[in-house]
């Protein structure tokens, strides 16, 4: 061979997010060692979570933040933030499944083209009650998304089963592409010590996240005079429909509000233990936080959860649905130090592994090179 090798072109990639905002800049953040980037804001999204300046300032990546939500449309009668994707001129684009018509709109409009389209699908099987895709207008524009998607992304080998139950006609490719950490403190703000007996129940409340049967394990404790103090943090249906029950519990404390990022980070570090009591799932934005604070869990073996927590080293798995099991294992850790200790070193490990975001970069930009 005459001559020096050619330098190989680094790839170029849009990632547009109307929703999954924190998910999708960390994912921006450590590919960016790989390959340009330019990621796409929803701003009501992203002002949820980050100061808009800072992302714009700050972002070791072309960062644009759009209002989609008054459908800005550029000159030629696209919008805004779809023109953001095609002037970067990328050689893969990525979204999420989310219940809006952006994306859909967006992926159909690159189905012109002969761009890869990668499609992080978050639920394969939507929720058994509430969350997205159980109405038919999401059933729809999930169609349509993953209809034009040419290769999907999932979190984990147990949601690809899922998918492919889900999807049968669909003939993309398939990665398993494990969720990160979120709600990361940073690194120059000291850590908040746990307190002893905490226990979190935090999200969106929806009916298949378990709160009546979280209730139930926590009246449990109660009767057998395990010391503890729960916290339910989130708003949603099942906080309205149980109210009248936590209001009895004297252990139960309530918080029916927005909370900023930096309250849910200190609110995750203050608990002993994180409960995921779900009656399904296929992963978890919570579970992610739990393992992004170093906070162990007490989850159901639902869904992709198993693929994330191993029982007995970052957490203690219990079937969904049963309250005396969840019971049983949060009183194993509430009265046991070391075994507390033991998970929280389990929890910690994960986070620096198997959930961080470089990793996880590392082999999405190896899949981006394959199908560019």
């Amino acid at each position: 061979m005459h001559g020096k090798a050619k330098k190989s072109r680094r790839l170029r990639v849009a990632i547009y997010a109307p929703h999954f905002a924190e998910y999708s800049y960390r994912l921006a953040a450590g590919l960016a060692r790989h390959c340009d980037v330019r990621l796409v804001l929803n701003r009501k999204d992203a002002n949820q979570q980050w100061n808009l300046d800072w992302i714009a300032s700050s972002a070791p990546f072309d960062a644009r933040v759009r209002d989609l939500s008054l459908r800005r449309y550029g000159a030629i009668g696209l919008p805004t933030s779809f023109l953001d994707v095609l002037a970067f001129r990328p050689d893969v684009v990525h979204c999420h499944e989310c219940p809006e018509y952006f994306t859909a709109g967006l992926m159909e409009l690159l189905r012109l083209t002969n761009l890869p389209r990668v499609l992080t699908v978050h639920d394969a099987i939507p929720h058994s009650e509430g969350g997205s895709g159980t109405n038919s207008t999401e059933e729809s524009l999930r169609g349509r998304m993953r209809a034009a998607a040419t290769h999907i992304t999932v979190h984990g080998e147990s949601c690809i089963a899922d998918f492919r139950r889900a999807s049968p006609d669909y003939k993309g490719g398939i990665t398993s592409s494990i969720h990160g950490v979120l709600m990361v403190p940073p690194a120059d703000v000291a850590p908040v010590q746990a307190t002893k007996g905490r226990i979190l129940f935090f999200g969106r409340m929806w009916a298949y996240k378990g709160l009546d049967v979280f209730l139930d394990a926590i009246a449990i404790l109660a009767a057998r005079g395990v010391d503890h103090h729960a916290i339910v943090a989130g708003r949603g249906p099942e906080m309205t429909r149980l109210a009248a029950r936590m209001s009895m519990m004297p252990t139960v404390e309530t918080i029916d509000r927005y909370i900023s990022p930096e309250d849910t980070s200190i609110l995750f570090q203050s608990a002993e233990i994180i409960a995921l009591p779900y009656k399904d799932a296929t992963q978890s934005g919570v579970l992610a936080s739990a393992f992004g604070n170093h906070r162990p869990v007490v989850a159901s073996a639902t869904g992709g959860i198993p693929d994330v927590v191993t029982d007995g080293v970052n957490g203690l798995l219990v079937p969904p649905g049963d309250a005396t099991a969840l019971a049983d294992a949060l009183e194993r850790v509430l009265t046991s130090t070391s075994l507390s200790a033991q998970l929280t070193d389990g929890a910690r490990e994960t986070a620096a592994n198997q959930l961080n975001w470089d990793h996880i970069a590392d082999d999405l930009a190896a899949c981006y090179r394959r199908i560019a």
